[in-house]
């Protein structure tokens, strides 16, 4: 009886899940570094492959070329997974280099904590997972593949799971993360005013972080940014009255009563930046907000640094608006690499 020695006979059951779950991280990862790669040539202003990776030291279009090449390696082991010893080879040492460089953002990571120029709201880098996703996929590609290789139906099911994990992944590890350094402004994003005229939680959170930074010297304008809600208030002049009662002069506050959502905030402020001359820009939200703030900047090629709002009190609706930002990040994503 013959045997093919390139197909894994023992534990088909261990070695019919390792294929599937290592093959679903390949399709995910292999599709959102190539769709990255796309959106950053696209628009050369924004780095949209920053998401998971930053290259060291190479420049924008060696590092565009590297990706591609690791993008190629993990769809082709998701797709077809039966390799020969020269591809098996290949695909192994690309994947295994950029788990590399992945541990060196993660190191990256730890050096900026260290010299103050972020305060990680997890200590632990989202590099480092996203190394050990690709450790794993390594070791899955050198084991031959089972005689029973996953349907269809389960290779999606397991990229899916990535496409619902990734966005929570980086409300968790970004969004909760605080960049904030000396900058020439900070933009806050409005947020509901109740019908007696009362800022909602999450607007108070917001407006006292800002009012923050403006007093430790850090923002030197304090930007509002709202719209007239249901209420029939406008959350900007509402934010602007908050900010000169804490003690922010008027004159060093510039309102925006048209953000009546993220995109528009955006639209409006900048262009602000520029007329200006502001180089260096904060952003106030909630965590759960900020991954999108960031991507919806990006898109109009500004860069940002975030800063996460305090928290004075628990949020009931937290969770539903956290489940609302996986939805909402690959709109902003997918827009900002094809439109």
């Amino acid at each position: 009886m013959r045997t093919d020695p390139g197909v894994d006979r023992s534990s088909p059951g261990r070695g019919w899940a390792v294929a599937a779950v290592a093959r679903g991280c390949a399709l995910f990862i292999g599709g959102f570094t190539l769709a990255g790669v796309v959106g950053t040539l696209r628009r050369p202003h924004a780095d949209l492959t920053v998401w998971w990776v930053a290259v060291p030291v190479v420049g924008r279009a060696l590092e565009a070329v590297l990706l591609v090449f690791v993008a190629a390696a993990l769809l082709g082991y998701a797709l077809a997974p039966r390799m020969g010893p020269w591809r098996r080879g290949v695909t192994v040492g690309l994947v295994l280099a950029f788990a590399a460089v992945t541990v060196w953002n993660g190191v990256d990571f730890y050096l900026a904590w260290r010299d103050g120029q972020l305060h990680p709201g997890v200590p632990v880098p989202l590099s480092f997972v996203v190394a050990a996703a690709l450790g794993f996929v390594a070791w899955a590609a050198l084991r031959p593949p089972p005689r029973r290789l996953p349907a269809a139906v389960v290779l999606v099911v397991t990229a899916a799971v990535c496409v619902l994990v990734f966005p929570l992944a980086q409300v968790l590890f970004f969004g909760r993360s605080d960049y904030r350094r000396p900058a020439d402004a900070v933009v806050v994003f409005g947020a509901q005013v109740h019908e007696d005229g009362r800022p909602s939680t999450s607007l108070k959170d917001r407006m006292a972080t800002a009012v923050e930074l403006h007093q430790q010297g850090l923002a030197r304008y304090v930007v509002v940014s709202g719209a007239v809600g249901d209420s029939g208030y406008d959350e900007a002049e509402v934010m602007r009255d908050m900010a000169v009662a804490a003690g922010v002069p008027a004159e060093r506050i510039v309102v925006d009563s048209a953000g009546v959502n993220t995109d528009a905030t955006v639209a409006d402020t900048a262009p602000i930046f520029d007329e200006r001359g502001w180089t260096r820009v904060l952003a106030v939200s909630q965590f759960y907000h900020l991954p999108r703030v960031k991507l919806a900047y990006q898109r109009a090629g500004r860069e940002v640094l975030t800063v996460p709002a305090g928290t004075s009190s628990p949020i009931p609706q937290t969770p539903t608006l956290v489940a609302r930002e996986i939805p909402a990040f690959w709109l902003y994503y997918l827009r900002a690499v094809f439109r």
